[in-house]
């Protein structure tokens, strides 16, 4: 009996494990592969995935595990359905058929100020009271990221706005109509007067606005995308929710170069002057910033989609020394999934001159557009922290998926 319950324990911790490893498996097969396809009209394009999966799309078979080729002359989107061993279901792939496209690419250094939909809260605090006590009026009622849109029933601004508004209630209770997350709610807070600034407070730290230096990438007629990420504050961690913001002329000082656990930066400053705005923000998304450009730039080129990209020497644009230059790279990797479509792909600063004055990739390089075989196919994303010369990109085809969206 003893034997035969062993025997059932080992057989289900079998079966357990293997439940675990197939599992696992499956993930990583479903990470091997993309969410979207794009393929040009009428033009053959290859595909090799390496898993051992296969795929139907308008009652055609696929076997991953080769190389297959697409072509299309109708320009239109298909639905790819994948599995494993033929039997257990993976993903389904979207398939684009589309034009030729050809955007500018452009790689100039541009000051970026944005305004929050709302005033962002960053924390609660307390104060001192008239009498000498501590005050913490939005504790447990305003949250680290958290929107507020109205005070009352008046729209709010600008933190000028909103100082004024909470002095004048004098002490009665405000509504607050607070935006959290998804979902908008009010809340009722009574301010207290605070004995060090001599006015009414809340006890909450706001933000209406920020502002930095990133890299445009590439202009589409009188439309930008650019950074190839998106702008998140400082201390909330979050994406930014903007209600506009512009691009400007920076005036640069200097180059901080990286090193080793420490980025570096362009160090500049961003004056806010009508004649140096050069665009304005629109959208603010985890995959760039996007909005309108006065000045179209130069040559345009063909884009590069992912089954483009091959290993080995390429170009990122820059006009970090006030003049636009070419500057070699090294595409290391190319990812083939979109598990994480900001580090599509892993590049290496080899052009002896960007190493002399940046050590690498920096702070304010984000968006500097890729060029590989005369196609735009990418833009700067990040920097790896303990190897300044070595970073991330994302592919152009899903920043132009997303300006599109």
């Amino acid at each position: 009996m003893k034997k035969y319950s062993y025997r059932k324990i080992l057989i289900i911790l079998f079966m357990l494990n293997l439940a675990a490893i197939a599992a696992f498996y499956i993930k990583y097969c479903k990470s091997q592969l993309p969410n979207t396809i794009h393929i040009r009209k009428g033009e053959k394009t290859s595909f090799c995935y390496n898993i051992p999966a296969s795929a139907t799309i308008n009652d055609q078979k696929i076997k991953l595990n080769k190389t297959f080729v697409f072509q299309k002359c109708n320009s239109g989107q298909y639905e790819m359905k994948t599995s494993l061993f033929g039997a257990i279901p993976l993903k389904k792939i979207k398939v684009k058929v589309v034009d030729g496209q050809k955007v500018i690419p452009s790689g100039q250094v541009a000051g970026i100020y944005v305004e929050t939909n709302g005033l962002l809260v960053i924390d609660t605090d307390s104060f001192t009271g008239e009498n000498g006590s501590d005050h913490a009026p939005s504790k447990n009622k305003l949250y680290r990221g958290d929107y507020i849109k109205k005070v009352d029933e008046t729209s709010i601004t600008s933190k000028k706005q909103f100082i004024e508004k909470i002095n004048q209630s004098e002490g009665n209770f405000v509504t607050l109509t607070v935006s959290r997350r998804s979902k908008t709610m009010k809340i009722k807070i009574k301010p207290e007067f605070s004995k060090t600034d001599h006015m009414y407070k809340i006890g909450a730290w706001i933000r209406d606005n920020t502002q930095g230096i990133g890299t445009m990438t590439y202009v589409k007629k009188d439309s930008f995308g650019g950074l190839g990420h998106g702008i998140y504050d400082m201390d909330t961690g979050t994406l930014l929710k903007i209600k506009g913001g512009f691009l400007l002329t920076p005036q640069i000082y200097s180059i901080k170069r990286g090193k080793s656990g420490t980025p570096g930066e362009i160090v500049g400053s961003i004056e806010y002057k009508e004649e140096n705005i050069i665009g304005s923000i629109e959208k603010n998304t985890e995959k760039g910033i996007y909005g309108t450009v006065t000045d179209t730039g130069n040559k345009a080129y063909e884009i590069g989609y992912r089954q483009d990209i091959k290993k080995g020497k390429a170009y990122i644009l820059s006009n970090l020394t006030g003049s636009m230059r070419q500057y070699e790279i090294k595409i290391n990797k190319i990812v083939s999934s979109d598990t994480d479509v900001l580090k599509s792909m892993e590049i290496e600063v080899t052009d002896k001159r960007l190493l002399h004055l940046t050590n690498g990739i920096i702070q304010g390089m984000s968006g500097s557009p890729i060029i590989q075989d005369g196609k735009l196919i990418g833009a700067v994303t990040h920097v790896f922290v303990n190897d300044p010369a070595k970073g991330y990109a994302i592919l152009m085809e899903t920043m132009l998926y997303e300006m599109d969206k």
